[in-house]
């Protein structure tokens, strides 16, 4: 049975009334198509700068999916409403574009995205720029997980663990290793991937370990990623600190802007 606190009962999805920001939607109906659960489409004024998506109704009504909602909050700003909604609804995953503007730190530094990586207990799936809209599956066959050594591994597998189990998936755990390692050290890495794989084999997880070299991890992701289709990464992170950067890491930062795929980013608890 999939672990009750990582299960999805409902996908939150935040428009602005920009094209950007529906890049997620897709990504987010075939998630809540494979849980068969309700996606919600929620806007929120933001009297700065005066946007906010008018034609919900419209969006939510050319989705092929009879589960559709709609929330428009007349005020308030988008990131903290959003992670409110998120918090009073357990079972919540939220699905979101981020576009980075000038550099990768710009990804989510100062942004609703950034808000709600750093302090949102929910889990959120987030569409990048590097995301490929031809890629999109009728349904997602693989979960590549990202693990880089850290306390992180472990709310990551567990994720992936009951993700594997609702979606019916594969299970691919990966860690980039520099090229200066040793071999010893390689081996060691790679003992430690595939014992990782063979318990979450005996969870009834079909898995594998894949250990890559390089010097650019986020890069070398990305490339992996783009030779499987069918999908979605995983990452954790710690949650409820100061710079984005930090709280996900250098590494995970630049795979959310080069990642072909959607990147769910589950918060450490």
């Amino acid at each position: 049975m999939a672990d009750d606190k990582h299960v999805v009962s409902r996908v939150l999805v935040p428009l602005d009334g920009t094209d950007e920001a529906q890049r997620a939607l897709l990504p987010a109906l075939r998630v809540a198509q494979t849980l068969d659960c309700p996606i919600e489409l929620v806007t929120v004024y933001d009297p700065v700068n005066g946007r906010w998506a008018r034609d919900l109704d419209d969006i939510a009504e050319q989705l092929p999916y009879d589960q559709v909602e709609v929330a428009v909050v007349g005020a308030g700003w988008p990131g903290e409403v959003i992670a409110d909604m998120a918090g009073e609804n357990p079972g919540t995953l939220i699905c979101m574009s981020a576009q980075h503007r000038d550099e990768v730190d710009r990804l989510v530094l100062g942004s609703v995205s950034a808000h709600l990586l750093r302090t949102s207990r929910a889990p959120t799936l987030v569409v990048g720029p590097g995301y490929e809209l031809s890629r999109l599956p009728r349904r997602y066959e693989r979960l590549v997980v990202c693990l880089d050594g850290s306390d992180r591994a472990e709310t990551a597998l567990a994720v992936a663990t009951t993700w594997a189990r609702l979606f019916a998936t594969e299970v691919e755990l990966v860690h980039v290793a520099f090229p200066r390692e040793t071999p010893g050290n390689l081996e060691a890495l790679g003992a430690g991937l595939s014992r990782a794989a063979d318990t979450l084999a005996d969870d009834g997880v079909q898995a594998s370990a894949t250990l890559l070299t390089g010097d650019h991890p986020a890069a070398s992701i990305a490339e992996l990623l783009q030779s499987r289709p069918a999908t979605l990464a995983i990452t954790a992170t710690h949650g409820r600190t100061g710079l984005t950067r930090l709280l996900l890491g250098s590494v995970t930062t630049e795979l959310l802007t080069r990642s072909p795929t959607p990147v769910l980013v589950a918060p450490v608890t």
